[in-house]
């Protein structure tokens, strides 16, 4: 099979992430550190910017599978985050909740909602690592990365992976983060 749209099964086709407004250049940078082909759709978002499809596969452009979307935030949940924001700041218990939260989303990633990305070598996750280290200022001050490889302390499984913790886009709470998941199967593994 070369495109996933020839798939005639069942799969999880999309996920829907948002970026702040002013944040797409950096929004794009994190979608190009994962490795991954950004293209913008033309298609209207609804407020006043195109969507981005983020692909995994770059043989596969598909812009109605396999990809993840990026918009940039509507006003609506940009005034729930700006709540947030104000209640946390004026909240030193929340703030020391909150940085707890982040902080387990990289020591302990397992059960803290994220979206996968499946690697075809653990060379391709340690790679993230790298273009992350080499990013933009803004970019590596908004995202950290850690790699489990199977053996490491705190390892669930057989596989490697790499979890990166950031809050460039999301498809939840910007307060909160994003973890995304960097997975490498290894073929007796995968299936």
């Amino acid at each position: 099979m070369q495109a996933i749209a020839e798939y005639r099964g069942n799969m999880l086709n999309h996920v829907e992430a948002l970026y702040r407004a002013g944040d797409r250049d950096i929004a794009i940078e994190m979608g190009e550190v994962l490795g991954c082909v950004v293209v913008d759709t033309g298609i209207d978002a609804g407020g006043g910017s195109t969507f981005l499809a983020v692909h995994p596969n770059p043989a596969d452009l598909d812009v109605d599978n396999n990809a993840f979307y990026l918009s940039e935030i509507t006003a609506e949940h940009a005034a729930v985050e700006e709540a947030l924001a104000e209640i946390q700041a004026g909240n030193p218990n929340l703030r020391a909740r909150v940085d707890g939260y982040r902080e387990k989303a990289l020591r302990w990633p397992f059960s803290i909602p994220h979206f996968g990305l499946r690697y075809q070598s653990e060379v391709e996750i340690e790679a993230v690592a790298e273009r992350l280290q080499r990013a933009s200022k803004k970019l590596r001050a908004r995202a950290r990365i850690r790699i489990v490889r199977p053996g490491d302390e705190g390892a669930l499984t057989q596989f490697t992976q790499g979890f990166v913790h950031q809050d460039v886009v999301v498809a939840g709470s910007f307060l909160l983060g994003q973890l995304i998941e960097l997975q490498y199967q290894p073929p007796s593994q995968a299936g």
